[in-house]
């Protein structure tokens, strides 16, 4: 692809996410920002996100808030923020704008078409239509990213399922490239399984499983306590341990739950776990209940230190499967299913990993993207310049 950018000018990204907190969308945002040091990276984010949290792991440019930017269809809202997207995006004139998650995704590139300079990626963590949304949300976002899909000039996606499901809305194939994200799944020591279950709280003489997540109705928390109700009735030589960790606007509810109901001596919320590898390595299986998902990062890090995971059928899982990762699949809402399978996992215990996990080296990752994103703005496919860091502020800059 032809170089749009000027001889001697570092090239300008913006990325319009719909928030910043601590997901795997956010985590894609790191990756290119560290891919791709060369460049001055803008950061424009919603409503609802951590802004400390962005300097500190991005180091932007510029970082711009814009409350009008908010999850939920919200049509004041909304034309508010194609409005002030264009703006921005005309002063800024930037070389590359890469949009981030399903909302920032549709108004960004909305915005876009006032500038005609710049050059649209849309990243790609999470479908926004399919199975788990309502018939209504489904129908509207096929509608939308197929007429959005001539305004993209590529795609970057997490997994190759994903890429299959945007195709199959006649986006031509060529513009999609699978690059993944990193999930930290680095080389280390194992852990010591009763020093990390005896600080987190956890049994050291049952078998634990594991949720790791957000607790968020898009990854069906509330399934837990009955899923705890029914490993309790499977046959196994001891009771299983339901260990959750994450953060989450149902994590209240969640706790009243297993209290309710009489669990909580067999459940314990843990809340944000600073080293999720240690955990992961340190339990017997994990669970994941999601009504939708990319390519579950959590699962990967599971198959990196061999534990084995139980799931509802989403975008990934068999993926992961096929990389020869220990998972069981059962089939969304199934629960009784996922009790079955978890009893499988449990009795067959762990394994040495075993999944080819290449892809998701970081330095495979900036690879791809310098290949994928480097023609577009000028900068070269081979190993990235040291010359620049992220983060400097450039005369093009935006102030905040």
């Amino acid at each position: 692809m032809r170089s749009v950018v000027p001889p001697q000018r570092r090239p300008q990204v913006i990325h319009v996410a719909t928030r910043f907190l601590r997901g795997g969308s956010e985590t894609r945002i790191t990756d290119i920002v560290r891919a791709l040091p060369e460049a001055a990276h803008h950061l424009i984010v919603g409503a609802d996100s951590d802004l400390d949290l962005a300097r500190e792991r991005v180091a932007p440019a510029s970082l711009t808030s814009m409350p009008s930017l908010v999850r939920p269809p919200h049509p004041a809202f909304d034309i508010a923020t194609i409005s002030r997207l264009s703006r921005l995006l005309r002063a800024m004139s930037p070389d590359l704008l890469i949009t981030h998650q399903s909302k920032a995704g549709v108004l960004g590139r909305m915005a876009s078409v006032r500038v005609r300079r710049a050059r649209v990626v849309h990243s790609l963590s999470m479908a926004s239509f399919g199975q788990g949304y309502p018939r209504l949300h489904d129908r509207l976002f096929r509608w939308v990213e197929a007429r959005l899909g001539g305004r993209t000039d590529a795609y970057v996606a997490v997994g190759a399922d994903l890429v299959r499901r945007y195709t199959d809305l006649g986006i031509e194939p060529g513009k999609f490239h699978v690059v993944r994200s990193d999930a930290h799944v680095r080389a280390s020591a194992p852990p010591d399984v009763e020093r990390v279950r005896r600080d987190l709280g956890l049994p050291g003489r049952r078998p634990v499983v594991l949720y790791l997540g957000s607790l968020e109705p898009r990854k069906n928390v509330l399934q837990l306590p009955d899923l705890v109700r029914l490993l309790a009735d499977e046959p196994l030589p001891a009771r299983p341990f339901l260990a959750v960790a994450g953060l989450g606007p149902l994590r209240g509810e969640l706790e009243a739950a297993f209290v309710a109901r009489g669990f909580a001596d067999d459940a314990a919320v843990l809340g944000y776990v600073c080293e999720p590898i240690s955990l992961i390595a340190a339990v017997d299986a994990m669970v994941l209940l999601s009504k939708v998902e990319g390519l579950p990062q959590v699962l990967v890090q599971a198959a990196s230190v061999g534990t084995p995971f139980v799931a509802y059928e989403v975008d990934g899982i068999r993926e992961l499967v096929e990389l020869g990762a220990v998972g069981h699949v059962v089939a969304p809402g199934e629960l009784e299913g996922v009790a079955e399978a978890l009893r499988t996992a449990l009795v067959g215990g762990r394994h040495p990993p075993t999944a080819n996990l290449a892809s998701w080296s970081p330095a495979e990752i900036s690879r791809r993207y310098r290949e994928v994103l480097g023609p577009i703005i000028g900068i070269p496919v081979g190993p990235r310049s040291e010359s620049f860091l992220p983060g400097e502020l450039d005369e093009g800059a935006i102030p905040r």
